[in-house]
């Protein structure tokens, strides 16, 4: 009987790939492509606006880098009118028609806060009667006693130079303005904080000014010094006067006409120097105004620190 044969497989067809994986395959194939190109990175940051040419009593709206020096012999200045807008002016400078007669208060404004959230950083402003000046409208109490209501208008000013004005920067009433890395010189004051305005200076020099930093009139919080160099003040470095009051913390006033004025003021001086100062401190305090000096040092010429009411207290003990 003769074998059967073994059956021999069919083969089966082969299948073309049809159109929807072709597709498929092809996008995968780009999508590894764009990764191993770095094509799907993370959005970069944005870019800082362009620069542009602003004219003298601009408004402001929108972010501005300043493209070219703003000159205005007319005294009109700049307004930062809209929340959050930065003024950047780039290393160019902002320059008024001078000071005025030489009254602080005399003389237009170079840059007005109109806005809460916004910043004027990395120039010069020059030659106005105040170089960065906001004003919120809020009423001040009739009684220091009161609280003062919150600011309305917070405003900064960094890596800038604000000279040869009536004041370099003032807060008044409902505006919280911070100074950072500023310097502030050749001002008839550097900059003050008033009626219920909130001044924070923080690691920036103020010098060679008639009176460095300014305070009367304010809350708590009204004039906050951090890490700041107070220089060459033909007047006063600093002067807390009537019912003003003085944070300070890491201060040198160095060789001042008076290095600190403490006059109805209340407040304290912490961590700091006083060295080579004309006077180290003057002023009058009346009862029940409270202010304290403690561990900071001071040289000999100058007088001490002595005043009727102040308190003078040590450096903690540090632990064995």
């Amino acid at each position: 009987m003769l074998p059967r044969p073994t059956p021999r497989p069919t083969p089966r067809p082969t299948r073309r790939p049809t159109r929807r994986r072709a597709r498929t395959a092809g996008v995968l194939s780009a999508a590894c492509a764009a990764l191993s190109a770095g094509a799907l990175a993370p959005t970069a940051a944005a870019a800082p606006p362009r620069a542009v040419v602003v004219p003298c009593g601009a408004v402001l709206t929108t972010s501005v880098r300043l493209a070219a020096d703003v000159v205005c012999p007319d005294g009109r200045g700049l307004t930062l009118a809209a929340d959050g807008i930065e003024l950047n002016l780039n290393g160019h400078r902002l320059t008024g028609p001078g000071r005025g007669s030489g009254a602080v208060e005399s003389g237009p404004t170079g840059v007005r806060v109109a806005a809460d959230g916004v910043v004027v950083r990395g120039g010069t402003v020059r030659g106005w009667g105040a170089a960065v000046s906001g004003r919120a409208g809020v009423t001040a109490p009739q009684d220091p006693q009161q609280p003062h209501p919150d600011a309305v208008l917070r405003a900064a000013v960094r890596d800038a130079h604000l000279e040869g004005n009536g004041h370099g920067a003032e807060a008044l009433e409902g505006v919280a303005l911070t100074l950072e890395r500023t310097r502030l010189s050749g001002n008839v004051r550097g900059a003050g904080a008033y009626g219920g305005g909130r001044l924070l200076v923080r690691g920036s020099t103020v010098e060679r000014n008639a009176t460095g930093l300014h305070a009367s009139a304010v809350p708590r919080d009204g004039l906050v010094l951090r890490d700041v160099l107070v220089r060459r003040n033909t007047s006063h470095g600093v002067s807390c006067s009537t019912d003003g009051h003085l944070d300070a913390t890491g201060v040198t006033f160095q060789r001042n006409g008076t290095g600190l004025e403490v006059f109805l003021c209340a407040g304290r001086v912490a961590d700091s120097a006083f060295v080579w100062n004309g006077r180290h401190l003057s002023g009058f305090l009346a009862t029940g105004d409270v202010f304290t000096i403690t561990c900071t040092g001071a040289t000999r010429d100058g007088g001490a620190l002595d005043l009727e009411r102040l308190t003078v207290q040590p450096c903690a003990p540090t632990a064995p």
